[in-house]
């Protein structure tokens, strides 16, 4: 499709942060997850999308992510591509990283786990890529991201 006809289907940002490409049903996870109260976001959810059919966007206007950011956006949306835009230029994209560990960024979802009783860091390991599961080092039981609390 020629330039001339491509239409923004999310308002373009002069710096800042493009998360692409999260399962629509995530999206607002993803939003209330990353935005702090004074970031200004522009939010897509159900946009076309020839890769993954329905997607949802997120820009986060004036910041980038910091590490712990996009680990714990690796946990909601392993597949996202993150984009960062300075001056309404990509300089920076790539798929968000999935870490061999998540490390503080969910709370166990066993109630029994020792991390939702007493002062330790949730640590989870990735047993599987595709689709997406990681176990607690604590308790050892397995899970899906979409079972996990984001901290």
């Amino acid at each position: 499709m020629p330039d001339s006809h491509k239409v923004r289907q999310v308002e373009a940002i002069a710096n800042g942060t493009v998360i692409d490409h999260i399962p629509s049903a995530a999206t607002m996870i993803v939003v209330s997850m990353l935005a702090n109260d004074d970031d200004e976001v522009f939010i897509g959810q159900n946009l076309r999308s020839a890769r993954v059919g329905r997607k949802g966007v997120v820009k986060i206007a004036g910041r980038e992510l910091s590490d712990r950011e996009a680990s714990s956006l690796a946990l909601i949306a392993p597949g996202a591509s993150l984009s960062i835009i300075r001056d309404y230029k990509v300089v920076a994209k790539h798929v968000v990283p999935v870490p061999e560990v998540f490390e503080d960024v969910a709370r166990c979802a066993n109630p029994n786990c020792v991390t939702n009783h007493e002062q330790w860091p949730t640590k989870f390991e990735v047993v599987g890529q595709q689709p997406l599961r990681v176990r607690c080092r604590y308790c050892e039981r397995g899970f899906a991201p979409g079972e996990l609390e984001p901290t």
